[in-house]
């Protein structure tokens, strides 16, 4: 009984223990031009819409600052408006010109150094590929 009690006290703990970690799981996300705060969490499948063409963004870089750089335009199928994806998309090849509807999943990666979640996606399948006239 008594080593039960122990090991009840140790899980909860250590359970508290990484709860009480301080990692910053939470990100701004522009839903139909509105930032909205959302939770990283992991998600085995949902489907984006990539645009034909990237757009101009700030990146961050590795030092705190900030860069020009292009990136992808994404939106799920039932938004109206295109959001700018500040990362690439694991296992996925972009050609300029082509609208593709994917099949992603998002996993969540720990930064300690950081001390925040970041989103990462993965590519599941290129559900359609169809090339468009810049």
């Amino acid at each position: 009984m008594k080593k039960l009690a122990i090991a009840a006290i140790l899980t909860s703990m250590t359970l508290a223990g990484c709860s009480s970690m301080g990692l910053n799981d939470q990100r701004v996300l522009m839903v139909d031009g509105e930032p909205q705060i959302v939770k990283v969490v992991n998600i085995p499948s949902f489907q984006v819409e990539i645009a034909p063409r990237k757009a101009v963004c700030q990146v961050p870089t590795t030092d705190g600052g900030v860069t020009e750089s292009e990136c992808l335009q994404y939106r799920q199928p039932f938004q109206k408006n295109f959001n700018t994806l500040h990362s690439d998309i694991q296992g996925f090849t972009y050609q300029p010109g082509h609208r593709y509807l994917l099949d992603v999943r998002q996993e969540t990666v720990t930064d300690k150094l950081k001390g925040v979640v970041k989103p990462v996606w993965v590519l599941n399948e290129v559900v359609t590929d169809t090339a468009e006239v810049l």
